[in-house]
């Protein structure tokens, strides 16, 4: 690829290193952006020194004396698919999420219940069912008599949640993995790789939630009839 200004051949995806002009971005997937490996283990102090370095480069208030729209739109254009980059692969499963839809594989993801949790998800729902109606009428007694049974259940939730970091943990040794054979391409895994990340996203949406509820249920917190915690 050339620059649109000198016709110096690219080495950056935002930038030419000749001319220091703004380039198309319209092509660029967010990894070529920050000019990382697609890989799914990054630290977030590299990421964030990548994103820094590229908008102290790049940032629309450096080319205002060329007094050029074109080089301004490119500039504008180039920031805002920096940000959208870094906001995309700055968190951990937003970079599995966003693998998945750069590599054809996205799906609408349904909550999953983890293996761990099949035998005993009603029961957490019906007890967490309980608890939240006793919250919302200011049942006091309701809810404290549910407390115990709440507690041992969330000791299974978080038994769920460690295996599904340790799932996640493999996932990520297996991609990078493979990354490594070809540092700056997406690289060549199994169907059921992708298979397995697809579940995996489906069963931490439903942790997600769930911890949120148990953790709400495990606070007392008298609601008024108009709907205010007291």
């Amino acid at each position: 690829m050339k620059c649109w200004n000198c016709q110096s051949a690219l080495d950056e995806a935002l930038l030419c290193a000749r001319c220091g002009m703004p380039q198309p971005t319209e092509f660029l997937g967010a990894f070529e952006v920050l000019g990382l490996a697609p890989r799914l283990n990054w630290d977030a102090a590299e990421l964030q020194r990548s994103y820094e370095q590229l908008a102290q480069k790049c940032h629309p208030d450096l080319f205002w004396a060329h007094m050029d729209e074109r080089v301004l739109t490119a500039a504008r254009r180039a920031m805002r698919t920096l940000n959208d980059a870094y906001r995309e692969l700055r968190d951990p499963i937003g970079r599995l999420r966003y693998v998945l839809a750069a590599t054809g594989h996205s799906r609408e993801l349904t909550r999953t219940v983890p293996d761990g949790l099949q035998e005993s998800a009603q029961i957490v729902d019906r007890v967490l069912r309980t608890v939240e109606k006793a919250r919302s009428s200011a049942d006091r007694e309701t809810w404290e008599a549910h407390q115990d049974h709440l507690a041992s259940l969330q000791v299974q939730v978080e038994k769920a949640q460690e295996h599904s970091e340790s799932v996640r943990a493999g996932l990520v040794v297996e991609w990078d993995n493979a990354v490594g054979n070809a540092p700056m391409a997406w690289p060549q895994v199994s169907d059921g790789w992708y298979e397995q990340a697809i579940r995996w996203l489906g069963e931490r949406e439903y942790l997600d939630a769930l911890t949120t509820r148990m953790h709400t249920g495990r606070d007392w917190q008298e609601v008024s009839e108009a709907g205010s915690v007291k």
